[in-house]
């Protein structure tokens, strides 16, 4: 198994070629034959297996670290054209200096002359707010009343129903009153004539 190590050593070292790993596998498998016999056989193909699998492992490996070279490769020309595009950019920011400097002087007035806007905006929203807040104690009062009133109203409604339901109620017994009256026969002269007449219906 040391030969075996070290011939992984190697092979991690020199990539190696189709033909020769599968010239290794082959040793490999009779070996593990020639040692166990035919009663190692599965013993032997799980260790074919796994030296495929440390061959397929190396290759990968191998390929993973071309084309990791293959990107630091690139990342180096692309940072190589990135330092000369800074050095072109630092050239030609030179000539600009005076010009940027005279832009910051102009925005820092500028942003002298807003920051004063700015405080007086502010004083101006803490009146508003304060105006606001006014405001909205006056709906709420507003508010209360117009719903005391509409309170009021719903009791004055109630009232006003019940008056008209006993408006309705002594209109009738002022007509009923009135039929009966009018049923009534005149008051007699002689005992003869106290008993009344039956009303008619």
């Amino acid at each position: 198994m040391a030969s075996e190590d070290n011939s992984s050593g190697r092979q991690a070292d020199d990539v190696p070629s189709p033909t020769s790993a599968l010239k290794w596998a082959a040793i490999a498998v009779l070996a593990v034959l020639a040692i166990y016999g035919l009663q190692g056989k599965t013993a032997a193909e799980g260790e074919v297996a796994a030296l495929q699998g440390e061959v397929t492992s190396l290759r990968k490996t191998v390929d993973d670290a071309a084309t990791a070279r293959k990107a630091s490769q690139d990342e180096i020309d692309r940072l190589k054209a990135a330092e000369a595009d800074s050095r072109r950019q630092v050239d030609e920011g030179k000539a600009d200096v005076s010009t940027a400097m005279a832009k910051v002087s102009e925005l820092e007035s500028k942003a002298s002359a807003l920051g004063k806007e700015l405080e007086d905006l502010k004083s101006k929203l803490a009146s508003a707010a304060d105006d606001t807040s006014k405001l909205n104690a006056a709906l709420d009062t507003a508010n209360k009343a117009k719903a005391d009133a509409e309170a009021a109203a719903g009791a004055l409604r109630g009232e006003v129903d019940s008056l008209k339901v006993q408006l309705e109620t002594a209109q009738k017994d002022l007509e009923a009153a009135k039929a009966s009256a009018a049923t009534l026969p005149a008051q007699p002269t002689s005992p003869a004539e106290a008993t009344p007449a039956p009303a008619t219906p």
